[in-house]
């Protein structure tokens, strides 16, 4: 490597030339400052030097003269050259300095510089033998550079490559940020690893990951987002945040007691998500480099990626999660509508046959007795038929309601009294007198399949309240009743289409299209349909639909049929 080099260039000259002092700088990455990568020579004339003190300034004393005029240089003594400068920490020696540039191609990388104690103890031989070793070594140094450069490229790709194939196997958010956390740290030196996620609902930034202080809140605060992006540089690229700008970090919002850079990657991710990785430097006066940069840019790159994929996993585990829920719905519907047609279909064929046989002979109060079922029947077949039809043209958009003002108590009372589902629920009626434009024979079906699903769904003698009154305007109808109630979690469901509560009993399962048909039949009519507790116990099934207020139209009360 380099550092091999440089030793191997100093044992060389002390072959070559007599000297005291062998010292190899080279320029460090931002052309401000040379490094010393390798020194030799007799410790006890120079025992003051530490290798802060041969750290050099491009430019400072006679070795950074050279670094910067690409010339070298011979001062016959330090003591009285104009260029040379004491070394903190050693004493002021009458000695020979010989400095010479280690040049590659147009560039000068470095420098070589040979001491030895006394006046003018080199030559224009001595000069030009370090020249011709120097001119090799900076091709040596710089070919080592190159195969280093390489070498740190293929480990950093062999690294995002399996950071990546990591990331490939996480399957959701937090997962892929806690990988990129336990990652990182393994290809970029650093003294913890953070990640934070900016809220779509506050444009906050909120905490997901990293090391916090022991005194750190459980639920760390959210650092709001105009506080945020004074330190948010960039949202395309990493960047590094300067140890003087982390301390202005609001004390409030540090999570971690740490004076340092950080390095932060920005992380984006479909569909407008935006978050950050930040990296704390490994030491107080640690700096990063472009190779950190760059490693934080892929990493950040295939997070980012991971996320997004994530993403789109959770969305697609959310839809096979709708599919089976609508294939186990469908399978319910298709058992409860075999059931709810099967049922009365029987009793209507069953009928049917026993009024066919031409060997019975049936007094009128046998086939009185016959007819009932089968009318009953018959019209349960139709309702459920009904019911069907009508979520089908709500569903296409077919159907437009046709309002015209109808007494709503006589329209209430004829539905109950016709009604064949209460013979075992006492029905108590509270109604207004109300004329209401409203489509009627609509309004009906909502009555009917509220009543239908309260019978269902309560035991024989609950007793039931169907109400009718005005309310801002328009018409409330309410069907009560003294049972069991609807869970809170339900409330909103049990309206969608084949979603039903969770006491269905096994002999009248049900379909699951009434309470749905009563929601559009209400939404067609401007209004709504809930669910809500009754006082003293039960449910309260309401519906509202927007229309003149009895006030209003009182008037035309004593003028409608039938008063």
């Amino acid at each position: 490597d380099v550092g091999q080099i440089a030793e191997a260039i100093t044992g060389e000259l002390r072959a070559l030339i007599d000297y005291h002092n062998c010292r190899v700088h080279l320029i460090s990455e931002d052309g401000k400052t040379l490094v010393p990568i390798a020194f030799r020579g007799e410790l006890s004339a120079y025992q003051g030097e530490t290798f802060d003190a041969l750290v050099l300034r491009v430019g400072e004393g006679v070795t950074g003269r050279v670094a910067v005029s690409g010339e070298s240089y011979y001062a016959p003594n330090t003591n009285v050259d104009p260029y040379a400068v004491l070394i903190a920490g050693t004493p002021e020696l009458d000695e020979s300095l010989l400095v010479v540039p280690l040049r590659y191609g147009a560039r000068i990388i470095g420098t070589v510089a040979l001491a030895k104690l006394g006046i003018d103890q080199f030559d224009g031989e001595d000069q030009r033998v370090l020249e011709v070793l120097a001119s090799h070594a900076a091709v040596a140094i710089e070919n080592a550079r190159l195969l280093e450069q390489e070498r740190q490229q293929a480990s950093a790709s062999q690294g995002l490559l399996k950071f990546s194939q990591a990331l490939t196997r996480m399957h959701g958010v937090r997962q892929v940020l806690a990988q990129a956390v336990a990652s990182i740290p393994a290809q970029i030196e650093c003294a913890g690893v953070h990640v934070y996620v900016r809220n779509p609902a506050t444009g906050g930034f909120r905490w997901m990951l990293g090391p916090l202080l022991e005194t750190a809140p459980e639920d760390p605060p959210e650092v709001p987002g105009q506080v945020a992006m004074e330190f948010f540089h960039s949202v395309d690229e990493p960047f590094i945040l300067a140890q003087e700008v982390v301390a202005n970090v609001p004390r409030q919002y540090r999570l971690f007691d740490f004076d340092g850079e950080v390095l932060v990657a920005p992380l984006r991710w479909e569909p407008e998500n935006l978050g950050a990785i930040a990296i704390l430097s490994p030491s107080e006066g640690a700096r990063f480099g472009e190779r950190d940069l760059a490693l934080a840019q892929g990493m950040a790159d295939i997070t980012s990626l991971a996320l997004g994929n994530a993403s789109r996993f959770d969305e697609l585990q959310q839809a096979a999660q709708r599919l089976r829920a609508l294939d186990e719905m469908k399978n319910t519907f298709l058992d409860a509508v075999s059931h709810e047609l099967r049922t009365p279909l029987a009793a209507v064929l069953g009928i049917a046959l026993t009024l066919q046989r031409k060997d019975i002979s049936l007094s009128v109060e046998d086939w009185q007795d016959l007819l009932g079922p089968l009318v009953t029947n018959a019209r349960k077949l139709e309702r459920l038929l009904s019911d069907l039809l009508d979520l089908d043209r709500l569903a296409r958009g077919i159907v437009q309601p046709n309002r015209q003002p109808t007494d709503v108590a006589e329209l209430v009372r004829r539905v109950v009294e016709t009604t064949d589902l209460f013979g075992d629920h006492p029905v108590i009626l509270e109604v207004q007198p109300l004329v209401v434009p409203i489509d009627a024979p609509k309004v009906e079906r909502i009555l009917e399949n509220l009543l239908a699903n309260t019978a269902r769904h309560t035991a024989a003698g609950t007793r039931v309240w169907v109400r009718a009154e005005s309310q801002d305007g328009g018409l409330l109808l309410a069907v009560e009743d003294e049972g069991l109630g609807v869970p809170q979690d339900l409330r909103e469901a049990i309206f969608e289409p084949f979603r039903q509560g969770p006491r269905r009993t096994p002999h009248s399962p049900g379909v699951g299209i009434g309470l749905s048909l009563v929601a559009r039949f209400a939404e067609l009519h401007g209004g709504r349909a809930w669910v809500e507790d009754r006082g003293g116990g039960g449910a309260s099934f309401r519906v509202f639909l927007p229309g003149a207020d009895a006030a209003e139209i009182a008037p035309a009360l004593s003028q409608a049929p039938g008063t």
